[in-house]
């Protein structure tokens, strides 16, 4: 199956990651995924779940949103409550998920995607027991595995999959792209799914990840985004990643802990920002005047400006350091860190990119 699809930014339905969703232009390129963790949103509490999700669902400008039951939390004490209480109800059942991506199905853009529940429950099938309603009930499907589940998923999803209109998604998780097991299973989906669209996705920036250990004003080394570099050459259509932020546990609860990552598409890099002291004004005092007079932001408006002019992100620090915008809030970084990164994929992609810019320039101009 032919595809325009280059880019899948992976948002949880939480506040920060709905606003963005809401505000961005996806262009025909990018089809955002929307993992389901809770029901619905503590502000909406008078809304039905289905009344949330299919007013965001119409209110994303893209040709096509992946709509993901997440199988891959892990119930803590600290995990939130809400959280829990829909991983009980719908995410630990293939009835509770057939019955919630059934809410949908009259939205033509929606493509819901299945996950196996093995690893969770321990129960065979789950892939076919959900697509035996799923596959006739929406025009286009996607089907998703991972490292730990993947010999056992690929019986089920061969079974099921349209090469002509399905999608098939490979979640690395925390494993690295040169990882011995991955090039094992991706040899595998090669041969198996020449026809269909497929996407590889990993998070660049993993949970134990935390504001108070980044070193200021420099790159943070744990921070791996290769994947943009290497998925085409591993025979993917399409990357994913959690759109510039970390893919958390969900945990409740927090401290107030100012810190920033800004994603520096030159280097393909991620660099950390962290507050002298732990209080929300280091946000407009400290870390937003170090960000916009860093290294790599200098650079990008200097040489490289499609990326900065037009960028929302990049808009609200400016605004925050004017003071035209409140900079004392932690979960506006959050929003601001997704919207400069999806900024930044959709220069590259529009412009043609798969490759940082470092490597096409040397110091003396241009390559070629």
């Amino acid at each position: 199956m032919s595809s325009t699809l280059k880019y899948v930014p992976v948002f949880r339905a939480r506040q920060q990651e709905i606003l963005v969703l809401k505000e961005s232009d996806f262009g025909n390129r990018i089809y955002p995924m929307v993992e389901v963790i809770k029901e619905k949103d503590r502000k909406n509490n008078q809304q039905s779940s289905f009344e949330i999700y299919n007013e965001l669902f119409n209110s994303i400008t893209s040709d096509y949103v992946f709509l993901s039951l997440p199988n891959y939390i892990k119930l803590s004490n600290s995990t939130q409550s809400d959280v829990v209480t829909f991983s009980r109800l719908v995410l630990e059942s293939v009835a509770g998920r057939v019955e919630f991506f059934e809410q949908f199905k009259a939205i033509q853009k929606v493509i819901p995607v299945v996950s196996s529940l093995l690893n969770l429950l321990g129960e065979a099938d789950t892939i076919s027991r959900q697509s035996k309603s799923l596959v006739g009930m929406f025009s286009k499907v996607a089907f998703i595995t991972n490292p730990d589940s993947f010999e056992e998923d690929l019986i089920e999803i061969e079974q099921w999959i349209r090469s002509d209109s399905d999608y098939f998604i490979y979640d690395l998780g925390t494993v690295s792209p040169t990882n011995p097991i991955f090039r094992k299973h991706n040899r595998i989906i090669r041969k198996c799914f020449q026809s269909v669209t497929k996407i590889i996705i990993r998070s660049a920036l993993n949970s134990d990840i935390k504001n108070v250990e980044l070193d200021h004003n420099d790159v943070i080394s744990e921070a791996d985004n290769s994947l943009i570099e290497s998925f085409e050459r591993e025979s993917f259509d399409a990357f994913g990643d959690y759109a510039g932020i970390k893919k958390d546990d969900m945990t409740a609860g927090g401290t107030i802990s100012p810190g920033f990552i800004f994603y520096d598409p030159y280097d393909n890099l991620y660099y950390g920002f962290k507050a002298e002291v732990k209080k929300l004004e280091q946000f407009k005092d400290f870390i937003v005047p170090a960000v916009l007079q860093s290294i790599p932001f200098v650079r990008l408006e200097k040489d490289y400006n499609s990326f900065v002019e037009g960028n929302p992100g990049v808009q609200m620090l400016r605004d925050i350091l004017t003071g035209a915008e409140n900079g004392r809030n932690q979960a506006k970084f959050k929003k601001i860190a997704m919207l400069h990164y999806l900024y930044c994929m959709k220069v590259w992609i529009d412009e043609g990119r798969t490759i940082p810019l470092y490597q096409e320039y040397t110091k003396d101009g241009l390559i070629g």
